[in-house]
């Protein structure tokens, strides 16, 4: 059994995606230097495996984008250093490898926790932002969109209430039965919140580039 201020070797798997390739290696490569440059951590072994080509049915894109992965194994003073690794770097895994048995103080896991409702508390802050930009975002557009059609031009955004989008789902739970005559109007329509999980996609993979 070891307590927190211990030191814990653990292994960690980071996930990569974008392009080009090479730079999607250099970036993992980067990302454990950095990490094994903070006192207190120690890089004991870590691979960076070769970017393959992401499969179609998992590419939302037309381009090209690849994935690569990295195992590392890393030895830290603390259990503290360990939370703090994983909440800055976000690993989509973590292995303990040593030691088999952790005993944690009462004071010690405070401050953990307290450690990990900040980051938590930035991170809902951010995406209540975002979202808040996405509505004044929507509501400039319904304006111009308006303005479109008074002037006797024709608009080809959809805007679409969030009420009927709950109907929707209702109707697709029940069956999504729905006339042809319908389905052949939504299929003319371009929805913006239809386009929005594409141009967020988008948006992710340019910023990988």
């Amino acid at each position: 059994m070891i307590c927190m201020s211990d030191k814990i070797k653990a292994l960690f798997i980071f996930e990569i995606l974008g392009r080009p390739k090479e730079h999607i290696k250099i970036s993992l490569e980067q990302l454990i230097d950095r990490i094994g440059e903070n006192k207190g951590v120690e890089i004991v072994n870590g691979k960076v495996h070769e970017p393959h080509l992401l499969d179609k049915d998992k590419n939302p894109s037309d381009k090209e984008i690849f994935s690569t992965f990295a195992e590392v194994e890393m030895e830290v003073d603390n259990l503290s250093l360990l939370f703090a690794i994983i909440l800055n770097t976000l690993p989509s895994n973590i292995e303990i490898l040593e030691p088999s048995e952790l005993r944690l103080k009462n004071f010690d896991l405070t401050a953990v926790l307290s450690d990990l409702a900040v980051k938590l508390h930035k991170y809902d802050e951010i995406a209540k932002g975002m979202a808040m930009e996405k509505s004044q975002m929507l509501n400039i557009m319904r304006e111009m969109n308006n303005k479109i059609v008074e002037l006797g031009g024709e608009s080809m955004v959809r805007f679409e209430d969030p009420k009927k989008v709950e109907d929707k789902k209702e109707e697709v739970g029940d069956g999504g039965n729905k006339s042809d005559e319908s389905k052949s109007k939504k299929n003319d329509e371009v929805s913006l919140e239809d386009m929005e999980g594409v141009r967020e996609e988008d948006d992710k993979n340019e910023e990988r580039d």
